[in-house]
C-alpha cells in the first residue's frame, strides 16, 4: 500500500494560563505492507507548516513515523472503513522545539477500482513538547491509497 493525504486544521496551544491558536497545513505520504489480511503496518512521512495567529513566525517540521492501519470490511467492498494509529517524534527545524505526538484517525475509503482508493478521515492528535506546551487537534483529512496487488 502506498499513498498519502493532506490536511488543513486549526488548533489551540496552551501553556500554563496562556493560550494561542494556529492554522496548520500537513502533507503525509505513506507506505505500508499487509502482514495479515486487512492489517497494514508501515511508515508515514509528515511535512507540516504551522501559521500562528499574531506576530509569531511560521513553524516548519518534518518526520517519519510508524503506523498501523486496520480495514474493517472485506477487501472486495467498494467502500471500506478503517482506523489508524501513529506515534511521532517531531523536531521543528526553525525553532528549538521537540514534540511527541500520538495520532488516531478513522474514516472511509472509496475505491474507484480494485487498487486505488480515495479516503476521508477524521483525525485526533495530542502532542506534548519540551517547552511544556500541550496541543490537541481534531481535523478532517483527505487522501488516496494505491493497494498494490500480488498476481
Amino acid at each position: 500500500m502506498m499513498g498519502g493525504s493532506g490536511a488543513i486544521g486549526n488548533f489551540k496551544t496552551t501553556s500554563g494560563e496562556s493560550s494561542s491558536t494556529s492554522t496548520s497545513l500537513t502533507i503525509s505520504p505513506n507506505i505500508g505492507y499487509f502482514f495479515i489480511d486487512k492489517l497494514s503496518v508501515g511508515l508515514a512521512g509528515q511535512f507540516n507548516y504551522v501559521f500562528p495567529k499574531g506576530d509569531s513566525k511560521t513553524i516548519i517540521s518534518n518526520n517519519v513515523s510508524p503506523f498501523i492501519r486496520y480495514y474493517f470490511l472485506e477487501k472486495e467492498k467498494q467502500i471500506n472503513v478503517f482506523s489508524e494509529a501513529r506515534y511521532e517524534i517531531i523536531r521543528m527545524s526553525n525553532i528549538d522545539l521537540k514534540a511527541d505526538t500520538f495520532l488516531i484517525k478513522a474514516g472511509a475509503v472509496f475505491f474507484v477500482n480494485s487498487s486505488v482508493g480515495i479516503e476521508v478521515a477524521l483525525n485526533y492528535s495530542t502532542q506534548k513538547t519540551n517547552r511544556n506546551f500541550e496541543n490537541r487537534a481534531i481535523y478532517l483529512n483527505v487522501g488516496f491509497q494505491i493497494h498494490l496487488e500480488k498476481e
